[in-house]
């Protein structure tokens, strides 16, 4: 009883297990058929050996159609576990992004400290050809042309504001001047200004002559352009009006002369002497009103007031300059040329030294301040 009962649990398993691989050999039939009518939905054909064993055939096709599925599968897997590479990687880039936000906007890094220009030691010839020509350029083209271009629409409101207009026209220019030192360390104020002068006559006093004439040309030609811009002036009417040297030194000492005439001196004191306290030292604001007094004075009375008393002559038309505003431009173009000559400067320099000590300014205070 036990025998025959085993056989037939054998049987019985033997044919589950056939039935078992009948269905999946069906199902694998099955699906390599629609696999098969895909491909030729899509236009793919396979291409079997020929063959006289039907069955052979079938299996070969089914086996090209096997390996092209795994392929076809193997490519999508690929592409799938790159575009999830990518994902993660972004996702991870994003995470470090998120991260330094929140520790930038937490603890943000200290800022540096800037370290302040320092000027040059010296100048080289290079270095001051570069300065003038950038002032220049800004002179013709920048916004100090456009304020200088200002100024010239009110050249015929009067010659009473001459002096205001010469004071803008200098502030414009030396904030250019300024400007353009700030670029190789000089500060932008009085004392920058003042030392890049000191390094300018030191490289003159050892530089050849073609570099002399060469910066003393560029010099030259810069200041012309402010002057003629800011006062509606030709060009060619100022070189017209060009002194020779010995010319330039004449007109100089006459310009000293008449700066250091006791009627000149006596109205400056006067004038100066109710802004003066008595017992302490000078203000800011009295220093800048002597200024102004010094310049009206130089302006009004030296250039352009009678040469005596009851003369109509003025030092600018004696000089051959003809009268009025544009005779004083007209002599301060000219004099631009020989500004740097030696003579010229002790001659101006000697009577501006008196005119001040009339205003009240004490020079060494005002030079230990400037060095400051």
């Amino acid at each position: 009883m036990v025998l025959p009962l085993l056989r037939s649990m054998s049987a019985a398993r033997a044919t589950a297990t056939s039935s078992t691989s009948s269905f999946r050999s069906r199902s694998i039939v099955s699906s390599f058929s629609t696999l098969t009518s895909k491909l030729h939905g899509t236009g793919m054909t396979t291409t079997a050996t020929p063959s006289t064993n039907t069955n052979q055939t079938g299996h070969m096709n089914s086996s090209r159609m096997m390996h092209s599925s795994s392929f076809s599968n193997a490519g999508r897997s690929s592409e799938f576990m790159q575009s999830s590479s990518t994902h993660y990687q972004h996702y991870r880039l994003r995470l470090y992004v998120l991260d330094n936000r929140r520790r930038h906007f937490s603890t943000p890094p200290p800022v540096p400290t800037p370290t302040p220009p320092t000027p040059p030691p010296s100048l080289t010839d290079e270095m001051a050809v570069g300065i003038q020509d950038a002032t220049q350029m800004y002179v013709k083209f920048g916004v100090g042309k456009r304020r200088l271009e200002e100024l010239a629409k009110e050249a015929g409101e009067g010659e009473g504001t001459l002096v205001a207009r010469w004071q803008r026209m200098m502030e414009t220019f030396l904030t250019t001047q300024l400007h353009v030192l700030a670029g190789l360390g000089y500060a932008p104020n009085e004392q920058g200004l003042a030392l890049y002068n000191t390094h300018l006559s030191q490289l003159l006093a050892k530089s050849d002559p073609s570099t002399q004439e060469k910066l003393r040309e560029s010099g030259r030609d810069t200041w012309r352009e402010v002057l003629c811009t800011a006062f509606a002036m030709d060009i060619e009417e100022v070189k017209a009006n060009e002194l020779s040297i010995v010319e330039a030194r004449n007109v100089m000492h006459k310009v000293s002369q008449r700066m250091q005439e006791p009627d000149i001196l006596e109205y400056v004191a006067q004038r100066c002497a109710s802004t003066t306290t008595a017992g302490s030292s000078t203000t800011p604001e009295e220093m800048a009103f002597k200024h102004s007094v010094v310049q009206d004075v130089l302006v009004n009375k030296v250039y352009l007031g009678p040469t005596s008393p009851g003369s109509s002559t003025t030092l600018v038309s004696e000089c051959g300059f003809g009268e009025g505003e544009r005779g004083y431009v007209l002599l301060q173009c000219a004099m631009a040329e020989h500004q740097a000559d030696p003579l010229c400067a002790q001659y101006i320099g000697a009577a501006m030294m008196r005119l001040l000590q009339s205003a009240g300014m004490d020079m060494q205070s005002m030079s230990a301040n400037s060095s400051s």
